[in-house]
């Protein structure tokens, strides 16, 4: 049998690659990461880390405004962008040395890669084997074929963070998670911000509810929020940008020093000669299985690259069942999606888990929700950070939890708890009986879970019996 020079070869150093090349290394596996120029991906450079970064100056620029509130005198804080972008990089430069360890044991290259056949390929024209291969080469910004729009120029998430002057004002065409999280951040900091999206509600893939709190939020900032108005032209007027925007039977214009999309993403597969392995995929991603294998049984493929659910701590739990699949394919392990937590970083921030209300009535003959405003957890009272609330979505008899949605402050730390929950099908009463401390913003998760009690069967199947006792106590 032909040695191989690799038993694993990854392609792509974002978080999904490196996170596989290190349990791969870590099981003795010979190991190649392949990136094209440096390691971190997306996530680290141009997504996540920065974003979130960006979004902490923005609040705390936010909270000093609104200092008067309690009782503080109220600051006007300038905003250098130079420096801001100065503690972006920084944070970015943190994480990414943190980030070294992954690679412990793997050997790295840079480059063009592209396949020969499934287990050969090419990097800068040498050629390698590879017993298995796993593409993990990310996405990147869609970019529709709109009229103008190259001439025009605009940004992406790729360039904001690198910048050396504020705009003035600026155009956020998309309103997504990137669309809504930055749109806020820099009305935080000082620009005006235009928000045009195509359907009729922002963060359409939320719950309604959900949607229509954080608009609330953002209109009340003084961000103006165009919805059914899709993006038909760009053009300029003297040295401002003009994005036009069909809504209805109307021609809506806009006009603002700068253009950002926030239009969604694009797998990342040209020049990797797919068609020589004998990888299918289409303009969505690599099609993969259940076993994240690609139709060329020994290379697989992981997070946006394939489609589906784009977020980083997907691919880094896809990473997981694609190593062991790769390397002990006796047993292979499915990929699990019935429980995938996610949050947008508005603030304050939005979190969810499972099912809609809506998805949850068309698969569950019985079906209720508890809401508990944000203003019923004394800890938000005390940080006066009462937007927001808790919702759960319980389905059948047993009162399931089929599904968690929250806004408020911290949400995304929140939804952790709800997410463990359900992967390990716990029940109201787990949660009821787990100790919370107090005062924090999880108690707030007990007391949601105290109220769908109040309101069960099993409370007033509890209060018949402790009525019958008591009356013939007497």
């Amino acid at each position: 049998m032909t040695r191989m020079n690799y038993d694993l070869t990854i392609l792509g150093g974002g978080s999904g690659g490196l996170t596989a090349a290190r349990i791969a290394a870590s099981l003795g596996a010979r190991v190649l990461l392949i990136d094209k120029e440096r390691l971190g991906g997306d996530c680290l450079n141009y997504g996540c880390v920065p974003s979130k970064s960006l979004i902490h100056v923005a609040r705390i620029v936010h909270e000093s405004k609104d200092a008067a509130r309690f009782g503080l005198m109220p600051a006007n804080l300038g905003v250098d962008m130079a420096k801001v972008t100065d503690y972006v990089q920084g944070v970015i430069s943190r994480v990414g040395e943190a980030e070294k360890i992954y690679t412990e044991g793997v050997t790295v290259k840079f480059g063009k890669v592209s396949f020969n056949s499934p287990t050969e390929l090419s990097l800068n024209g040498e050629i390698f084997t590879s017993r298995n291969t796993l593409i993990a080469t990310g996405s990147h910004p869609a970019t529709p074929k709109v009229e103008g729009l190259k001439e025009v120029g605009f940004w992406t998430n790729e360039d904001v963070f690198d910048l050396m002057n504020l705009p003035a004002s600026l155009i956020v065409v998309g309103g997504g998670p990137v669309g809504v999280e930055l749109g806020q951040a820099f009305a935080r900091l000082g620009t005006k911000v235009t928000l045009v999206q195509g359907p009729d509600r922002i963060l359409p893939k939320e719950d309604p509810e959900v949607s229509a709190t954080v608009t609330n939020v953002l209109k009340d900032e003084g961000i103006e929020i165009v919805t059914n108005a899709r993006f038909v032209k760009a053009s300029c007027n003297g040295d401002k940008k003009v994005v036009m925007a069909k809504q209805g039977d109307s021609m809506l214009t806009f006009e603002a020093d700068e253009i950002l999309l926030a239009l969604g993403r694009q797998p990342n597969v040209e020049g990797l000669n797919l068609e020589a392995a004998g990888i299918k995929y289409d303009n969505k991603g690599i099609k993969v299985d259940d076993y994240l294998q690609t139709s060329a049984s020994n290379v697989l493929a992981i997070g946006d690259v394939i489609g589906g659910y784009l977020f980083t701590h997907v691919a880094v739990y896809q990473a997981g069942v694609a190593v062991r699949n790769a390397l002990v394919p006796i047993g292979k392990k499915k990929v699990d999606y019935r429980v995938v937590p996610w949050c947008t970083f508005t603030d304050p921030e939005a979190a969810r888990v499972g099912l809609t209300p809506d998805e949850a009535e068309k698969k569950y003959k019985q079906v209720r929700i508890v809401k508990l405003p944000c203003t019923d957890i004394d800890r938000a009272q005390t940080e006066g950070q009462t937007v927001g609330f808790i919702k759960l979505v319980l389905a059948s008899k047993k009162d399931e939890i089929v599904g968690a949605h929250m806004v408020g402050a911290r949400a995304g730390e929140m939804l952790g708890e709800m997410a463990l929950a359900m992967q390990n099908n716990l029940t109201l009463n787990d949660i009821l009986s787990t100790i919370h401390a107090y005062p924090t913003m999880n108690t707030g998760i007990q007391q949601a879970g105290f109220e769908a009690y109040l309101e069960s069967t099993a409370a007033a199947n509890n209060r018949r019996i402790v009525r019958t006792v008591l009356s013939l106590r007497g």
